[in-house]
């Protein structure tokens, strides 16, 4: 008897065991895609918004606007908004809307422009806080590189 009770429970535990692993092994894994643009900016696509006292302020707004290309194919816009946060390391924080043919890609970010003793260079990277279309639930990082006249971003999409 006690043979028997112990082969059902082992049968037992084996098919909860088993039932609790298919849904798990059964969904797709999480898949990191990249996109990656060129910004080109021309006269008149960034504006700045002088806020009170005059120069370079805490308060100050950088507005942007910018084509994105892809090859010779235009594939996109990015429009930007930074406002000033810190004179002393030019601190700026940064919201972010890519405008793309299947959706657009909300991000959010924040930079000095000098450098914060003890702390590495962070680099310009900014997060993806969400997005619409074939965005829609993205998250990652979009990384810029380049003069601000014309800029790689490459999107990691997890």
């Amino acid at each position: 008897m006690k043979t028997t009770s112990l082969i059902t429970a082992l049968a037992a535990a084996s098919v909860a065991a088993g039932i609790a692993v298919l849904p798990a092994s059964g969904q797709d894994q999480p898949t990191t895609r990249t996109l990656t643009f060129v910004s080109t900016e021309k006269p008149g696509d960034e504006k700045f918004i002088d806020a009170k006292p005059k120069g370079y302020s805490v308060g100050d707004r950088f507005l942007l606007s910018s084509l994105l290309h892809s090859g010779s194919t235009i594939a996109g816009r990015v429009e930007a908004a930074c406002s000033l946060q810190d004179p002393t390391y030019h601190a700026q924080v940064c919201t972010l809307t890519v405008i793309l043919a299947d959706g657009q890609l909300t991000l959010q970010g924040a930079g000095l422009d000098k450098k914060l003793p003890g702390v590495g260079d962070p680099g310009d990277v900014y997060a993806i806080t969400g997005g619409t279309g074939a965005y829609v639930g993205a998250g990652g990082t979009m990384t810029r590189k380049g003069n601000g006249k014309k800029d790689t971003l490459t999107f990691t999409l997890e």
